[in-house]
């Protein structure tokens, strides 16, 4: 990946391959080096600690997380974005839940709390924060939601991205409705050159011990056709 070494979107969007395919050691390595060019960026502590996560260093997925916390609380790190923060607390959370028996840090002790969700959790993150496009939800009883992730449509939300560095968002499932949900995408475009990328994980049996991932990607091209991606149960799985 010499001949786009320096440029951080174009590694996001390798690493989403990588993780993907199960490469989990490849995609942390790029996911350092995004890191390294971008150090400022709540998305980058974030992918850090989770690719640390994928290849069970669990202490050193929570010590991240713990000095980002510290960096946000200290003032080094901004962090005025309830979208950002929610969804790291709930890594972090989730991560110290499951695994905390093999994590030792007085530091983290304040973050384990029940987890208030179990269900099918989605997180999207695309490499590109530039990409517009729309994510429909579409429930077992053909009802939708739509997330519009576009300056035209939500010029306040591109704006506390690009001021906090994240490019990520979940969706959270319950069992309330018995059936299949679909996710779709509209790709609008994009003003720069470079292709978009968009990764799904799905959890399935969230915040229990049976929790299970997946990971999805697909490359945003074809503009504004709306297309199937995949669909998912908010079962939870005995």
């Amino acid at each position: 990946y010499s001949s786009f070494a320096s440029n951080p979107i174009a590694l996001k969007a390798l690493a989403y391959v990588l993780q993907a395919n199960g490469d989990y050691k490849k995609a942390h390595e790029i996911n350092r080096e995004v890191f390294i060019h971008r150090p400022n960026y709540a998305q980058s502590y974030m992918d850090l600690a989770n690719s640390y996560r994928d290849l069970d260093e669990n202490k050193s997925a929570a010590s991240l997380y713990t000095r980002y916390d510290y960096l946000v609380r200290q003032g080094f790190l901004k962090s005025d974005s309830t979208a950002i923060n929610t969804i790291i607390d709930r890594e972090f959370n989730n991560l110290l839940a499951l695994k905390g028996n093999e994590i030792i840090s007085k530091n983290s002790s304040k973050h384990v709390m029940q987890e208030d969700f179990n269900g099918t959790r989605l997180v999207f993150e695309w490499n590109d924060g530039e990409a517009d496009f729309e994510l429909q939800f579409v429930n077992p009883e053909g009802h939708f939601f739509t997330f519009k992730h576009s300056l035209m449509e939500n010029a306040d939300r591109i704006a506390d991205e690009k001021r906090m560095g994240f490019s990520c968002e979940e969706f959270l499932i319950d069992n309330s409705l018995d059936g299949n949900w679909q996710v779709n995408l509209k790709y609008l475009g994009n003003k720069q050159v470079t292709p978009s990328y968009l990764k799904a994980v799905i959890y399935t049996n969230y915040g229990t011990p049976s929790q299970q991932k997946n990971t999805k990607i697909f490359k945003m091209d074809l503009k504004g056709v709306n297309k199937q991606l995949f669909k998912v149960s908010s079962k939870i799985l005995q």
